[in-house]
Order: C-alpha cells, then sequence, then structure tokens
C-alpha cells in the first residue's frame, strides 16, 4: 500500500508541469543487475512506475557510457586502471587491489568496468540534460516549473579519487557536478544527501571548494560506516562553511527528520541562493533496510523531495543506497510520483506489475 500520511502535493498553480527526465535504457537497466546489491531495485521501479501509469509523464532519455578520459575528470588513471583490468592487479595476495579499495565491500566483480562507465556515462548524461533544459527554459516560458532529471543508477557517493568503498566504485555524484560546473561557469551548486551514510567522497572532492557546497544527513554513531560526517567537519580554506554536515543518532523518525531537513536545507539554501540542486536520494534510511538504522517511511522521504522542489530550482535527482530491493523499489516509485506532482492521487493498491505480487 502506498503512504500518503505526510508529504502533501503543493496546491495547483498557473505554473506549467514541469519537465521530469528519467534515465533509462533496457541495457543501462541490464548492467546495474550486475552490482551485487540491489539487483533488482531500479527494475523493480520502473515496474512500478508503468503500472501507476506515471511513466507518460515522464521524458525518458537512454544514457551514453562515459569514456576512460571522462571517468578520468576525477579518478587517478592508476585506480581507473585497476577498474579496467582488476586481474592485473591481482597478484594472489590481494595486496594490490587492496591499495584500490576493491575488497570487502567494494570487491571485484563481472562487468566492473561496464558497470562503472554505465553508471557514470548515466550521471554526465543527466547533467547535460539538465543543463539542456535550463537553457531551454531561460529563453522560453518562464511560466513552466524548473526541470528534473532523475539516474535512480546513480548516487555513488563514497567513492574516492583513487579508491573504491562502501560499494563505490565511481564517484558520479563528482563527476555530474563537474560537468555542471564546466555548463554554467561560478554558478553556485547545493548538493544535498540524505542517504543514511555520510557523503564522504562528495564531502573530500569539494572540501576546499567555494562553488560548491554539501548537506549531508546521515547516521552517526561509533563503528557505522564510513566513520565520518562530524558537525564538525565544515569545509577547509576557500570552502569553509561550505560543508555542512548533520549527524543524526538510530531510530530517527518522519516527523524530526524532516523538520530538521526543512530548517537546514531552507536556511542554507535562502543564504547563498544557488543555482542547481543535486539530490542523493537514497533510501536506506527506511525502517528495515539492512544497512541503516533509521525508522523513516516514503511519506517522510517525500516530504524533503517536495522540500527541495519547493525551491523552485532545477534538480539532478540521483538514487543511492536502499537495500531491501521491494521497499527501495516502492518509495522510488512515490519519489518519482512527488516530482510529477501525482504522488496524492496514487491508487491506494498497489496494481499488478512485472514483479506481483
Amino acid at each position: 500500500m502506498m503512504n500518503h500520511d505526510a508529504a502533501q502535493e503543493p496546491a495547483a498553480a498557473a505554473k506549467k508541469a514541469r519537465s521530469v527526465v528519467f534515465l533509462y535504457s533496457k541495457a543501462y537497466f541490464d548492467v546495474l543487475r550486475s552490482l551485487p546489491v540491489h539487483r533488482e531495485r531500479e527494475r523493480m521501479t520502473l515496474a512500478l512506475v508503468h503500472a501507476l501509469g506515471l511513466h507518460a509523464q515522464l521524458q525518458f532519455l537512454a544514457p551514453t557510457p562515459a569514456t576512460r578520459a571522462q571517468l578520468e575528470a576525477f579518478h587517478s588513471s592508476e585506480y581507473v586502471d585497476a577498474l579496467a583490468k582488476p586481474s592485473a592487479n591481482d597478484n594472489g595476495d590481494g595486496e594490490a587491489l587492496q591499495t584500490f579499495g576493491l575488497v570487502n565491500d567494494a570487491y571485484v566483480f563481472p562487468r566492473l568496468f561496464e558497470y562503472c562507465c554505465s553508471v557514470a556515462g548515466a550521471s554526465l548524461t543527466a547533467a547535460d540534460a539538465l543543463a539542456h533544459l535550463m537553457r531551454s527554459r531561460v529563453r522560453g516560458d518562464s511560466a513552466t516549473q524548473q526541470p528534473v532529471v532523475i539516474n535512480l543508477g546513480g548516487g555513488r557517493h563514497h567513492a574516492m579519487r583513487g579508491n573504491a568503498s562502501g560499494i563505490c566504485y565511481v564517484n558520479d555524484v563528482v563527476l555530474a557536478i563537474q560537468r555542471l560546473q564546466t555548463k554554467f561557469k561560478g554558478a553556485s551548486i547545493l548538493c544535498v544527501d540524505m542517504d543514511v551514510h555520510h557523503g564522504d567522497g562528495v564531502q573530500e572532492a569539494f572540501y576546499h571548494s567555494d562553488s560548491v557546497t554539501m548537506i549531508s544527513f546521515h547516521q552517526f554513531e561509533p563503528g557505522f560506516f564510513p566513520h565520518t560526517g562530524a558537525s564538525s567537519e565544515i569545509g577547509s580554506g576557500r570552502g569553509k562553511y561550505r560543508t555542512v554536515n548533520v549527524p543524526l543518532r538510530r531510530g530517527i523518525t518522519d516527523d524530526a527528520y524532516t523538520k530538521l531537513f526543512d530548517r537546514v536545507v531552507g536556511h542554507t539554501v535562502h543564504k547563498l541562493q544557488p543555482a542547481v540542486l543535486v539530490l542523493v536520494c537514497g533510501v536506506d534510511t527506511l525502517a528495515r533496510d539492512p544497512l541503516g538504522g533509521f525508522n523513516l517511511t516514503s511519506a517522510g522521504i517525500c516530504a524533503c523531495v517536495e522540500t527541495c522542489l519547493s525551491f523552485h530550482l532545477p534538480m539532478l535527482l540521483l538514487g543511492a543506497g536502499g537495500y531491501s530491493d521491494v521497499d527501495a523499489s516502492k518509495c522510488y516509485a512515490e519519489v518519482v510520483a512527488t516530482v510529477l506532482g501525482a504522488r496524492q492521487s496514487l491508487p491506494e493498491r498497489i496494481p499488478e506489475h512485472t514483479f506481483y505480487p
């Protein structure tokens, strides 16, 4: 059953419906299944989107895989070598793979490099699409709402310049932000990360930057991955105060989380007036997620998405964590409905679809 308890849709306005682009191709969603976790999440979400009739309001866009040179816009060439040919770095003792983080929860799997190029390429394609829609809107009808581009396979926010981490092999978030920076010189970009785990890779990439502001809401306690994200981490040099960490205890519920989210993000937007919002929309904050400790519902998550939409900024929405395929896919379908302004009209019962029951 879809939950309608919390997030309220905005009242009907004179503004025309926003353009919403959804990154999809059969090849892309097939390669996403090679990741050892949440293998069916994106396909289940798409099945729900179709069953709920939301697909008719979306513009589907096939992503272009990233090239090696595009990966090296952030990642080191040595690390990209390791991703492309991990066997060449395995001398039997695993020491070389350890150097690049390709062990434990970021181990090598079949089609690894194809997966990396696909995820990074999808977020780069999404950034390009958002830039195109932004320019079209500037030239055209200002009454149209700001566009949103969605890449649910993205949001791999733990990957570092030279190593994998936390089931993240390429940092498509960083690559997409870099692409937006090249499209809009001097524009201020706000990245809001609501995954249950701290967005350490994105934070590190822009810790000294004054053009990218990073806000991360995450679980923070001894022993919880990735062991970073204290409120004292605020940026450095020109980037001082451009990093905002909101460390939270396990068990937080919708009411407390959404109030805090509204206050922190709202204040930041008001003060900094960013030109673009990048939302890392992890749903491992849901109750029952096997890798998280929060107690949110899809209604609470959608309320936060609604808050982001209320700022009337062009938005790149990336997926991230969410390790129960069933719960995550239902939530992401509601997120899509929220972006489309259709959440309140969703049926109480989930209609039959490819993965039903």
